[in-house]
Protein backbone atom coordinates (compact mmCIF):
# COMPACT_ATOMS: atom_id res chain seq x y z
CA UNK A 1 0.00 0.00 0.00
CA UNK A 2 1.54 3.19 -1.30
CA UNK A 3 2.36 5.52 1.67
CA UNK A 4 1.93 2.92 4.83
CA UNK A 5 4.28 4.31 7.40
CA UNK A 6 4.58 3.56 11.21
CA UNK A 7 5.06 6.74 12.99
CA UNK A 8 5.67 7.58 16.61
CA UNK A 9 2.12 9.04 18.82
CA UNK A 10 4.21 12.15 18.81
CA UNK A 11 3.56 13.11 15.22
CA UNK A 12 0.05 13.19 15.52
CA UNK A 13 -1.59 16.48 16.63
CA UNK A 14 -2.45 16.50 20.58
CA UNK A 15 -6.69 16.38 19.50
CA UNK A 16 -6.52 14.04 16.63
CA UNK A 17 -8.86 11.06 17.78
CA UNK A 18 -5.60 8.35 17.56
CA UNK A 19 -3.87 10.27 20.26
CA UNK A 20 -6.71 10.72 22.10
CA UNK A 21 -7.20 7.64 22.28
CA UNK A 22 -3.96 6.21 23.06
CA UNK A 23 -3.72 8.84 25.88
CA UNK A 24 -6.72 6.68 27.23
CA UNK A 25 -5.50 3.06 26.45
CA UNK A 26 -2.16 3.75 28.34
CA UNK A 27 -4.30 5.32 31.28
CA UNK A 28 -5.87 1.61 31.60
CA UNK A 29 -2.94 -0.36 30.78
CA UNK A 30 -2.18 -1.10 33.75
CA UNK A 31 1.57 -2.72 34.85
CA UNK A 32 2.23 -2.45 31.10
CA UNK A 33 -1.02 -5.11 30.70
CA UNK A 34 -3.06 -5.06 27.91
CA UNK A 35 -6.55 -3.12 29.21
CA UNK A 36 -9.45 -4.59 30.29
CA UNK A 37 -12.35 -3.89 27.93
CA UNK A 38 -14.45 -3.82 31.06
CA UNK A 39 -12.36 -0.48 32.02
CA UNK A 40 -13.07 1.54 28.57
CA UNK A 41 -15.95 3.23 29.34
CA UNK A 42 -17.59 4.66 26.47
CA UNK A 43 -19.13 7.69 28.09
CA UNK A 44 -15.25 8.89 28.97
CA UNK A 45 -14.41 9.05 24.96
CA UNK A 46 -17.72 10.12 23.76
CA UNK A 47 -15.70 12.27 21.21
CA UNK A 48 -13.18 9.74 19.84
CA UNK A 49 -16.45 6.65 19.39
CA UNK A 50 -17.21 8.31 16.01
CA UNK A 51 -13.60 7.02 14.71
CA UNK A 52 -13.47 3.74 16.25
CA UNK A 53 -13.47 0.38 15.17
CA UNK A 54 -13.97 -2.91 17.47
CA UNK A 55 -13.16 -6.28 15.95
CA UNK A 56 -13.20 -9.27 17.40
CA UNK A 57 -10.56 -11.61 17.68
CA UNK A 58 -11.84 -15.46 16.34
CA UNK A 59 -9.35 -17.96 16.91
CA UNK A 60 -10.56 -21.58 15.22
CA UNK A 61 -7.60 -23.75 16.17
CA UNK A 62 -4.02 -22.67 14.12
CA UNK A 63 -5.76 -19.90 12.52
CA UNK A 64 -7.35 -16.26 13.35
CA UNK A 65 -10.14 -14.29 11.98
CA UNK A 66 -11.18 -10.75 12.41
CA UNK A 67 -14.85 -9.72 12.70
CA UNK A 68 -16.18 -5.91 13.18
CA UNK A 69 -18.25 -5.50 16.48
CA UNK A 70 -19.20 -1.68 15.87
CA UNK A 71 -18.20 0.48 13.33
CA UNK A 72 -18.25 4.47 14.44
CA UNK A 73 -20.17 6.51 12.28
CA UNK A 74 -17.39 8.62 11.53
CA UNK A 75 -15.22 5.59 10.02
CA UNK A 76 -18.75 4.87 8.40
CA UNK A 77 -18.60 8.10 6.64
CA UNK A 78 -15.28 8.07 5.20
CA UNK A 79 -14.84 4.45 4.24
CA UNK A 80 -18.61 4.50 2.49
CA UNK A 81 -19.90 1.03 3.91
CA UNK A 82 -20.78 0.30 7.79
CA UNK A 83 -18.14 -2.87 8.45
CA UNK A 84 -20.35 -3.70 11.59
CA UNK A 85 -20.73 -7.39 11.14
CA UNK A 86 -18.43 -7.88 8.41
CA UNK A 87 -15.32 -9.59 8.62
CA UNK A 88 -11.85 -8.64 8.23
CA UNK A 89 -11.06 -8.13 4.09
CA UNK A 90 -14.37 -7.32 3.11
CA UNK A 91 -14.75 -3.69 1.04
CA UNK A 92 -10.44 -3.77 1.66
CA UNK A 93 -8.12 -4.37 -1.06
CA UNK A 94 -5.68 -7.09 -0.75
CA UNK A 95 -2.81 -5.45 0.08
CA UNK A 96 -4.84 -3.73 2.41
CA UNK A 97 -6.06 -6.65 4.21
CA UNK A 98 -2.69 -8.14 4.95
CA UNK A 99 -1.13 -5.41 6.04
CA UNK A 100 -4.43 -5.00 8.66
CA UNK A 101 -3.98 -8.45 9.43
CA UNK A 102 0.14 -8.18 9.56
CA UNK A 103 -0.78 -5.67 12.52
CA UNK A 104 -3.20 -7.51 14.30
CA UNK A 105 -1.07 -11.00 14.41
CA UNK A 106 1.70 -7.93 15.54
CA UNK A 107 -0.26 -6.62 18.42
CA UNK A 108 -1.45 -9.86 20.15
CA UNK A 109 1.71 -11.35 20.32
CA UNK A 110 3.15 -8.45 21.81
CA UNK A 111 -0.03 -6.25 23.70
CA UNK A 112 1.42 -2.72 21.99
CA UNK A 113 -0.31 -0.45 20.38
CA UNK A 114 1.02 0.45 16.42
CA UNK A 115 0.45 3.95 15.18
CA UNK A 116 0.78 4.37 11.70
CA UNK A 117 -0.44 7.30 8.69
CA UNK A 118 -1.95 5.60 5.73
CA UNK A 119 -4.06 5.85 2.61
CA UNK A 120 -7.92 4.19 2.68
CA UNK A 121 -7.08 0.52 1.51
CA UNK A 122 -10.62 1.32 -0.43
CA UNK A 123 -11.11 1.18 -4.04
CA UNK A 124 -12.01 5.00 -4.95
CA UNK A 125 -11.40 6.14 -1.52
CA UNK A 126 -7.10 5.77 -1.77
CA UNK A 127 -6.86 9.09 -1.96
CA UNK A 128 -7.78 9.58 1.40
CA UNK A 129 -4.52 10.03 4.18
CA UNK A 130 -5.51 8.98 7.67
CA UNK A 131 -3.85 8.39 11.23
CA UNK A 132 -4.71 5.07 12.64
CA UNK A 133 -4.26 3.44 15.89
CA UNK A 134 -4.24 -0.08 16.19
CA UNK A 135 -4.81 -1.52 20.33
CA UNK A 136 -5.42 -4.56 21.89
CA UNK A 137 -8.10 -5.14 24.77
CA UNK A 138 -8.84 -8.40 26.49
CA UNK A 139 -12.46 -8.89 27.20
CA UNK A 140 -11.53 -12.25 29.28
CA UNK A 141 -8.69 -12.35 31.79
CA UNK A 142 -5.65 -13.23 29.47
CA UNK A 143 -6.05 -13.32 26.14
CA UNK A 144 -6.52 -10.00 23.73
CA UNK A 145 -9.94 -10.95 22.26
CA UNK A 146 -10.64 -7.35 21.04
CA UNK A 147 -9.38 -4.80 18.59
CA UNK A 148 -9.87 -1.19 19.20
CA UNK A 149 -9.19 0.79 16.07
CA UNK A 150 -8.74 4.59 16.09
CA UNK A 151 -8.92 6.22 12.86
CA UNK A 152 -9.14 9.16 11.09
CA UNK A 153 -8.31 11.89 8.24
CA UNK A 154 -5.27 13.15 10.03
CA UNK A 155 -6.55 16.89 9.86
CA UNK A 156 -9.09 15.50 12.11
CA UNK A 157 -10.17 16.75 15.90
CA UNK A 158 -12.14 15.40 18.20
CA UNK A 159 -13.99 16.97 21.01
CA UNK A 160 -12.19 15.64 23.72
CA UNK A 161 -9.97 16.94 26.53
CA UNK A 162 -6.19 16.30 26.46
CA UNK A 163 -5.26 18.12 29.41
CA UNK A 164 -7.65 16.06 31.61
CA UNK A 165 -5.93 12.72 30.05
CA UNK A 166 -8.94 12.35 27.09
Amino acid sequence: MPNYQVVDIEYIAERHPVRAFNTYWKRHAVDGKVPQRSKINPAEIAGILPWLLVLEVNRMGDSVDYRYRLAGTGCTEIFGVDYTGKFLGEHLTPEGTEIRRREFAQILAEGRPIISTTNLPIKGKDFIMVHRGVFPVRASADDTDQIFVAIAPVTTECTCRPAAGI
